[in-house]
């Protein structure tokens, strides 16, 4: 008598669990920000024109105007000195000597007059300052922030056993001689 037991198989099947966190997508735009700059020039003057005047360096215009009024003050006075000497000459019957009088009144050597002075003169230079300006524009540029989110994902799939029967249970039984004994 040979006998075989039953024998069970199974195949498994795991489970299987993913999961996929959250993600988040940042995009950052940064807008410059812009500065204009508009500018005015300082301007200095410098008028130096009396410091050449002081070393007698006149441009032709005011040399002709200094000599035309020099020239008509020395005609003035030259027609002023001429007229007293003829009123005095006129008056020579009242018995004076006129004439003595007239040449002691002129001089054959003209008085010169020195001085001691600083070439050009002091506060002959005149200046004169114009500030500049500076003015600045700013235009702010800001910043754009765009976030997206995508949420958690989660995928379970349940683990399954399955059973099969891999060897049946059997009995074989092998008569030998006629005698059988069934006493049990």
């Amino acid at each position: 008598m040979n006998q075989s037991f039953a024998k069970i198989g199974w195949d498994v099947q795991r489970p299987v669990y993913t999961f996929e966190p959250e993600h988040t997508q940042l995009h950052i735009q940064q807008k410059t920000t812009e500065m204009i700059f508009h500018r005015t020039q300082p301007v200095v003057q410098i008028d130096q024109s009396q410091c050449w005047a002081d070393m007698d360096i006149k441009s032709n215009a005011q040399q002709n105007a200094e000599l035309a009024a020099d020239g008509h003050q020395s005609a003035l006075a030259y027609i002023a000195r001429v007229a007293a000497e003829g009123e005095q000459l006129g008056a020579i019957e009242n018995k004076g000597n006129a004439i003595a009088n007239i040449a002691k009144g002129k001089k054959f050597f003209t008085d010169h007059q020195f001085s001691y002075a600083n070439v050009p003169g002091n506060f002959s230079l005149h200046l004169n300052g114009i500030p500049g300006q500076l003015n600045i524009e700013c235009n702010q540029g800001g910043t754009a922030i765009d976030v997206q989110q995508t949420p958690s994902a989660q995928n379970y799939e349940k683990g399954k056993i399955n059973y099969y029967i891999r060897q049946k249970n059997q009995l074989s039984i092998q008569v030998s001689g006629d005698i059988l004994d069934a006493s049990y």
